[in-house]
């Protein structure tokens, strides 16, 4: 019989250990056409194991002789089970017994083929054949997972290699985007300086030139007609005011003093002055709900807000119209609050201004926040004020949103924090408040001129004010005996702002008045969690008359 030519060149590794059976059984092996190598014992075949063999055929005398077959076959790899024939004699069979070693030796190998003597030379060759087709199929085995293990490799490695494409390609679209957004930024400053340095070069020409006159007229003593370059120095100043305190409106950084307020009060309290802000073509309705709670809000910028809505609803309707201003309480859920970016779900208190006038295109509706960005006629309008009103929602916890179309008007949205507290008592008027009567007052201010203002004022109303141009300089005088009825402090000053130095005050005199001071600080945005008892704040620029009222109120607290 003849092997055929796919299994026929793997070796029949051959061993009989007596007389020349080993070289007889290879000869009529490889008198059929296979390859076989004769070994003496097992010990130098296993030497020769390897993952090319097809087939061990041993005598039985020589597996019973050898202990390192079981453990050469248990190393095999994974795909491998290398078949074993034996052949056996029936006079002899118990060198084969069940039990014992040699039992245990064949429970070790797990492809056995056991052929009993005397064997026709075609059985013999009928088994070994079997025996390497099995082999055979074992090499094929082996074959696919070592592709499989090459096109894992090759799937591995694409894989690494789109990664890396695919990483290259995001870090250049996050290049790309970064440039983008820088640009865009650059944009936007760009945008916001300029629109600053026009408005502030106005305004800045208002005073520098009214002083600048006043200076002369006085140096020539022709003091007639001072008042009106007074008056235009001081409307330009309040307008450079009121243009900071919109930038700090629109970056959510203005001082706010939050506290429960009744909305539909408010809206009804500003009817007078809407009404006389909008000629007689345009009808103003209310429609206020009767059921809506309290609000928490900066009163102060809230009536600036719906002041400068409602400006914008007049100048939308040039031939006239209808301008409602409405409230409702509003209830958002997860997902009502997901369509509104930075709202938390909630109670909230909405109050809309509609106008029935031109409406707005779409690409300009997405364009009304940013500062500076105005429809009105050139010089009619700062392009400040929605972005204000913008910026002051969100630093209030709400928002804005507007609705417009070509035609069909315009409807702002502002969203504001219901609460069930009640609406806070009035504070007494300030008019009433008596003037100073030399109480001491230490004043902690690094800018001179600010300095030399509250010292001036202090000094007209009555008190004695004790100067430091810093904190450091301070602490001793709030650690001596020195007494004083109040500490008028900036927030920003060097070294430490003015709450610590409030704290270090408090600790030397628990029951002081404090005044804060502030052009700006970041941690001052919300009153309420910046102040302490017996503790108030004036935003800089402020007027004479408002330092005054609150110096007052405040000395009278500690009275």
């Amino acid at each position: 019989m003849s092997p055929s030519e796919d299994v026929g060149q793997n070796p029949i590794l051959v061993c009989a250990p007596f007389g020349r059976d080993g070289e007889t059984i290879a000869g009529l092996l490889r008198g059929a056409g296979f390859t076989a190598w004769v070994f003496g014992d097992l010990d130098r075949l296993v030497g020769e194991l390897d993952q090319g063999a097809g087939a061990i055929l041993a005598t039985e005398e020589g597996v019973v002789a050898s202990t390192v077959l079981a453990a050469a076959l248990a190393n095999q790899p994974a795909w491998s089970d290398v078949p074993v024939l034996i052949l056996t004699s029936r006079r002899n069979s118990a060198r084969l017994p069940a039990e014992g070693q040699g039992g245990r030796l064949l429970a070790d190998i797990t492809n056995a083929i056991l052929l009993e003597r005397p064997l026709g030379a075609r059985s013999l060759l009928s088994a070994v054949d079997v025996a390497l087709r099995s082999r055979r199929r074992q090499f094929a085995l082996r074959d696919q997972m070592a592709l499989l293990a090459q096109s894992h490799e090759a799937l591995e490695l694409k894989v690494q290699e789109r990664t890396a494409e695919l990483e290259a390609e995001v870090a250049q679209r996050a290049h790309a985007e970064a440039a983008l957004r820088q640009s865009q930024k650059m944009e936007a400053v760009g945008q916001l300086t300029g629109g600053i340095a026009h408005d502030f070069n106005n305004m800045l020409t208002g005073v520098i030139g009214s002083l600048d006159i006043m200076r002369r007229r006085i140096a020539s003593n022709r003091l007639e007609d001072l008042d009106r370059f007074m008056d235009a120095a001081q409307a330009s100043a309040s307008r450079a005011a009121a243009l900071t305190q919109r930038l700090l409106a629109f970056s959510r950084r203005q001082s706010l003093d939050p506290r429960p307020t009744d909305i539909n009060s408010l809206a009804a309290s500003l009817n007078d002055l809407i009404r006389g802000s909008v000629d007689e073509r345009v009808s103003l309705r209310f429609a206020l709900d009767p059921d809506l709670p309290r609000a928490i809000v900066d009163v102060n910028q809230l009536e600036s807000a719906l002041l400068n809505l409602a400006i914008n609803a007049r100048d939308a309707m040039p031939d006239g119209g209808e301008m409602t201003i409405e409230t409702c309480a509003v209830q958002l859920d997860e997902a009502a609050a997901a369509q509104r970016p930075g709202v938390a779900p909630g109670a909230y208190v909405m109050i809309s201004v509609s106008d029935s006038g031109v409406g707005m295109a779409p690409d300009l509706v997405d364009k009304v926040f940013d500062p500076f960005f105005t429809t009105k006629p050139l010089g009619q309008g700062t392009g400040l004020g929605l972005s204000m009103v913008y910026g002051f929602a969100r630093q209030s916890g709400g928002h804005v949103r507007i609705d417009s179309h070509p035609g069909d008007g315009t409807t702002v949205e502002l969203l504001l924090p219901a609460t069930d507290d009640e609406v806070a008592a009035e504070a007494p008027s300030a008019d009433a408040a008596p003037h100073g009567d030399g109480q001491r007052v230490l004043v902690v201010e690094d800018d001179p001129a600010v300095r030399l203002l509250v010292r001036e004022v202090l000094e007209e109303l009555g008190y004695f004010p004790v100067e430091a141009a810093e904190p450091h300089a301070a602490i001793p005088i709030l650690a001596s005996p020195m007494p004083f009825d109040l500490l008028i402090s900036d927030v920003g000053l060097p070294g430490m702002n003015g709450r610590e130095l409030a704290e270090i005050a408090r600790a030397h005199r628990p029951h002081l008045p404090i005044l804060f001071i502030t052009g700006y600080a970041e941690n001052a945005t919300i009153r309420a969690d910046f102040l302490g008892a017996k503790m108030s704040m004036v935003a800089k620029p402020f007027r004479l008359e408002e330092l005054a009222a609150k110096i007052n109120e405040m000395v009278g607290v500690s009275a």
